[in-house]
């Protein structure tokens, strides 16, 4: 008789563990502090819900800056169907963990205000970004739209009077804290906006709207109009304590940009912003995303006085859900 012997699944990291090794002693580090936090396990991809930080489900997100010698990721710290109310806590534990500071207790208490009896979808992620000598660790605590007040954040800064002229139009959507350097970033969503808008942002961080603009325009190669390329348009700013002026970014979903992976590349790479550690040995391993779906997740722009915005697009990590829903 034919013995034969028994089928054993494939690792499901098996590729993104490749693509790390491949990343030498920083993807190894980043490797152990998946490892570490429970993302990853001997087997595998943890044995979670399909995450809602990627359009693909995976729960690690790698973010590609322009001209960045560095890996950076942001992930859940736990199963996305657990209960997130506590999520903060967690990522706060974990940053302090690896060697960064938790958000002081009065951000806690803001955070924790704009929580408060308002249904969550994620709570809390992690981010963390791992250069040849230093890590990075970030918090970002998800504020719904319907998020406590947040005058007392930005009363030291000049972009309130922004936030009140865009009035309802506008939904608070998530709070960043650096665990370095003690950066402060406050996100929100303008749905609707036309680029009229761009002068009104870029105000307080004083830069330039027209360079806002013509970059807009270069990465996505159409021609000069009043429309921004979607309905939707992510915006933050960002303060540190040494009372700078704010830091500007915009944020546009890439999907929305472009429809698929393949078409987001071909943009990115012709803009230059494939000059990022990682970016393109990632892209060579990705499987195709579903139907309807892309890799890539937000594009963002940075802005700088006297200077062109800094690039970065953030793309899914290689992954293959367990539930199979992929």
């Amino acid at each position: 008789m034919f013995a034969f012997a028994p089928a054993y699944p494939s690792r499901s990291d098996l590729d993104w563990c490749w693509y790390l090794r491949k990343q030498g002693a920083m993807g190894e580090a980043v490797e152990r502090i998946l490892h570490d936090i429970g993302v990853m396990n001997p087997s595998g991809w943890a044995d979670w819900q399909p995450s809602t930080l990627t359009n693909t489900g995976a729960p690690v997100t790698m973010n590609f800056t322009q001209d960045q010698d560095a890996l950076e990721l942001t992930m859940d710290v736990a199963d996305p169907a657990s209960d997130p109310t506590n999520r903060v806590n967690e990522v706060s534990k974990i940053m302090t963990r690896l060697g960064g500071k938790a958000p002081p207790a009065a951000l806690r208490d803001v955070i924790s205000a704009g929580q408060c009896d308002t249904p969550l979808r994620y709570g809390a992620r992690l981010s963390i970004r791992k250069s040849k000598t230093d890590l990075e660790t970030t918090l970002y605590a998800e504020l719904p739209a319907a998020a406590a007040d947040l005058s007392g954040l930005m009363s030291a800064a000049n972009f309130g009077p922004v936030l009140e002229e865009l009035g309802d139009d506008v939904q608070t959507t998530m709070l960043g804290y650096n665990g370095t350097t003690g950066q402060v970033t406050l996100y929100w969503l303008v749905v609707g906006a036309d680029r009229s808008v761009l002068p009104k942002l870029a105000g307080p961080a004083n830069v330039d709207s027209a360079t806002l603009s013509a970059t807009i325009d270069k990465l996505t190669g159409q021609d000069p109009r009043t429309e921004l390329p979607n309905r939707k348009l992510g915006f933050s700013y960002a303060t540190t304590p040494n009372g700078t002026e704010p830091e500007l970014a915009l944020y546009f979903s890439a999907q929305g940009l472009f429809c698929n992976d393949a078409a987001v590349e071909r943009q990115v790479r012709a803009c230059g912003v494939d000059r990022m550690t990682g970016y393109a040995q990632l892209m060579e391993i990705l499987s195709p995303a579903p139907i309807g779906e892309t890799h890539h997740g937000l594009i963002t722009m940075t802005a700088r006085q006297n200077a062109n915005p800094k690039l970065a697009v953030s793309v899914a990590a290689a992954y293959h859900c367990p539930y199979g829903t992929m």
